[in-house]
C-alpha cells in the first residue's frame, strides 16, 4: 500500500537525510515526495545546528557550517535549493515524483504549515539534541509530532 503524498524534513545535514531510506520503505509506488528545507531565523537555531554538526564528527566541512548572517540571503537559500534539488534527482531515479521547497521562518511553524496541504505522513529525522542545546531549542521533533494534521514518522539520531 503505502503512503502517497509525503512531506520529507531536510536541513542539510547527513543525519537529516536519514529520512530518506524510510521514506523508501513506506511510499507507494510513484508516491510525491515534497522535500522541504526550513531555514531558521534566530541566532538560537543557528548556534543548535553548530553544536550538532560539531558532535557528529571531527572532521567539519565549511558546508556543514550554520549560516551567520540572515538566512534569507538569497545565496544561502539558492545553495539549499541546489542541495534540495540533488536529493530530489536521486528519489526521481527510482520512480518518485519529487518537489522542493526552501522556506525561511520558524522551522516548526513552516513545517506543520507546509503539512496542511494535504500531506499524508511527514518524514523527519530527530538530531537526539539534549542538555543545553535541547533547552534553548526544544525539539523541532517533537514541535511538530504535537501540531501536526498528520502521521509523523521520525527516525531517530543513530546512538554510539
Amino acid at each position: 500500500m503505502g503512503y502517497q503524498k509525503i512531506l520529507v524534513t531536510l536541513d542539510g545535514s547527513k543525519l537529516a537525510e536519514l529520512a530518506l531510506q524510510h521514506t523508501l520503505e513506506v511510499a507507494a509506488p510513484g508516491a510525491q515526495i515534497h522535500l522541504l528545507s526550513v531555514m531558521a531565523e534566530d541566532r538560537v537555531s543557528e548556534i543548535a545546528a553548530l553544536a550538532s554538526a560539531m558532535g557528529q564528527s571531527v572532521a567539519i566541512t565549511n558546508e556543514q557550517w550554520p549560516p551567520l548572517r540572515p538566512t534569507t540571503d538569497p545565496r544561502l537559500i539558492h545553495a539549499r535549493e541546489d542541495y534540495l534539488r540533488q536529493v530530489s534527482e536521486w528519489l526521481e531515479q527510482v520512480g518518485m515524483e519529487v518537489t522542493v521547497e526552501v522556506r525561511p521562518g520558524n522551522v516548526v511553524d513552516t513545517i506543520v504549515s507546509v503539512a496542511r496541504d494535504g500531506f499524508d505522513v511527514i518524514i523527519m529525522a530527530t538530531h537526539g539534541r539534549t542538555g543545553l542545546s535541547r533547552v534553548a531549542l526544544g525539539s523541532v521533533a517533537e514541535g511538530v509530532l504535537h501540531r501536526s494534521p498528520c502521521p509523523v514518522l521520525i527516525i531517530p539520531a543513530a546512538r554510539s
